[in-house]
């Protein structure tokens, strides 16, 4: 049985212990340089803003943030992602309001109440807020919002109609 089992764990078919592969502790990257740096850059900015104890912000970044492909169309869409704790008390930057803030506040700022809500911020308007989703997206959803973001299709329509339009602005 001890065979079977160590074959299964090493092919991967099983994982071992509690089904949670080892990972970085949560919240281990600094928002507030990720902000500055976005809008230093004049690059998109995105902010997710998670709970400690929520199941789906976990999803969101084992399924989703962690994607290599995902990561590509990051860069490629010149995009930034900062995470913020909304219970967290480090100092980040407001990308809309350009005051430094606790990230709670931040969170109550853009009223946010569920967990994961993935905030967008313009570049071209001083990171005026375009708009908020609020939950988990799939990767799929996910790349299209970078992609949306990306061709600056936000000016031109809602991300629903582009969703809608097959993707396309």
């Amino acid at each position: 049985m001890k065979k079977l089992v160590a074959f299964l764990v090493a092919a991967g078919i099983v994982a071992y212990g509690c089904n949670k592969q080892p990972s970085e502790p949560k919240f281990s990257v600094d928002p507030n340089p990720v902000i500055q740096q976005a809008i230093n850059s004049k690059k998109n900015l995105i902010v997710i803003f998670e709970s400690e104890t929520c199941p789906y912000c976990d999803k969101l970044n084992r399924e989703v943030l962690r994607d290599i492909e995902v990561k590509q169309n990051l860069i490629k869409n010149n995009i930034e992602i900062a995470i913020v704790n909304v219970d967290g008390s480090r100092k980040v930057l407001d990308p809309e309001g350009k005051k430094e803030v606790d990230e709670k506040t931040l969170s109550s700022l853009y009223r946010v109440t569920g967990y994961p809500t993935i905030a967008v911020f313009n570049p071209d308007k001083n990171y005026e807020l375009i708009g908020v989703i609020p939950g988990y997206i799939p990767k799929d959803y996910f790349m299209k919002l970078a992609d949306y973001l990306g061709a600056k299709c936000y000016e031109k329509m809602e991300f629903q109609k582009y969703i809608d339009n097959g993707g396309k602005c």
